[in-house]
């Protein structure tokens, strides 16, 4: 009678440790897929930028036309890209829909004779993921490259040495118009840069969307 109590001990014994390594390994899991979600989530939503970008055919040069139906399609496929990975309760999501429809707006009608030709990122490098709960906060340095196409004036001409006090909104209007009629030349411009991000997420109906982000440039590539 005894030995069949210390068996029937021991056997509770294994299973209370078989369900230990269980639940453990169950969790362990969970956290991975969760982790592993996390920067999908923060990598597709890093690339948003790289989708206001138009076809090559409307980046050859800043002054080519681009279709208002063109626009209209980016600005469509820019919120919808911002919708799967941005949380509208935060409010941010309102927020980066706006940034980025400025964007898609900017290459358009840029006043500046600049258009972007390819925005790309070359590496993202997790620093920091950490879970808990429903809600997890992410570091990441993110190693991206622009390629831009500007038209300058081959030979200014222009007048601009009047002082500070003199530059009249009419006098600015007429040096842009002068500065307009000038023969230029198209030149490529090819920036590369180090950003740190900072990311809050939370769960919300089972995905993880991104409630906060923040960024700074790192020494030495500030734009």
């Amino acid at each position: 009678m005894k030995k069949r109590k210390l068996f029937v001990l021991g056997l509770l014994v294994i299973i209370a440790i078989v369900a230990t390594i269980i639940g453990y390994n169950a969790e362990s899991i969970q956290q991975l897929n969760n982790e592993e979600e996390i920067k999908e989530v923060v990598k597709s939503a890093l690339n948003i930028y790289s989708k206001s970008v138009y076809p090559s055919e409307y980046t050859k040069s800043p002054d080519i036309k681009i279709p208002s139906q063109l626009i209209d399609r980016k600005i469509n496929e820019i919120t919808q890209e911002c919708e799967k990975y941005y949380s509208a309760k935060s409010g941010i999501l309102a927020n980066k829909i706006k940034v980025f429809q400025t964007a898609v707006l900017g290459e358009a009608y840029s006043p500046s004779d600049i258009r972007t030709v390819e925005w790309k990122i070359n590496d993202i490098k997790f620093l920091e993921t950490r879970i808990e709960g429903d809600t997890a906060t992410v570091i990441a340095d993110v190693y991206c490259e622009n390629k831009m196409v500007a038209l300058i004036p081959i030979d200014n001409k222009v007048n601009g040495s009047i002082k500070p006090e003199e530059m009249t909104i009419e006098y600015q209007k007429r040096l842009y118009e002068e500065t307009q009629q000038l023969p230029k030349k198209l030149v490529t411009y090819n920036p590369k840069g180090v950003i740190r991000y900072y990311f809050n997420l939370s769960k919300e109906n089972r995905k993880w969307k991104i409630t906060s982000e923040n960024f700074s440039y790192l020494p030495g590539y500030e734009p």
